[in-house]
């Protein structure tokens, strides 16, 4: 959840978070494609156990930079405020 320094609203609230699990999935998918990569083929239970190493390595990383992704995210706002229409359909819809 976004400090208390920089939340503004429920909108931004749901920005953030839709900017970090992105951020998380591409992580998460890296990583597995690099498994892959290493092991060749993998089965369920590999899956299982990449899958959890994923996203433990993801949450890390997103917490490590959420500075960031607080900054990027006021700054996403600020165009969104400017354009209404655009901001509403992302709001709305993700």
């Amino acid at each position: 959840m976004l400090s208390k320094k920089y939340r503004k609203n429920r909108s931004e609230d749901k920005l953030y978070f839709i900017i970090r699990s992105w951020l998380m999935g591409q992580i998460g998918g890296i990583i597995l494609y690099i498994a892959i990569l290493i092991l060749g083929s993998i089965n369920f239970v590999q899956a299982i156990i990449i899958g959890i190493f994923g996203f433990i390595i993801s949450l890390m990383i997103s917490r490590y930079f959420e500075k960031y992704i607080n900054i990027i995210t006021k700054k996403i706002m600020r165009f969104l405020n400017r354009h209404k229409k655009i901001g509403n359909f992302i709001i709305e819809h993700f």
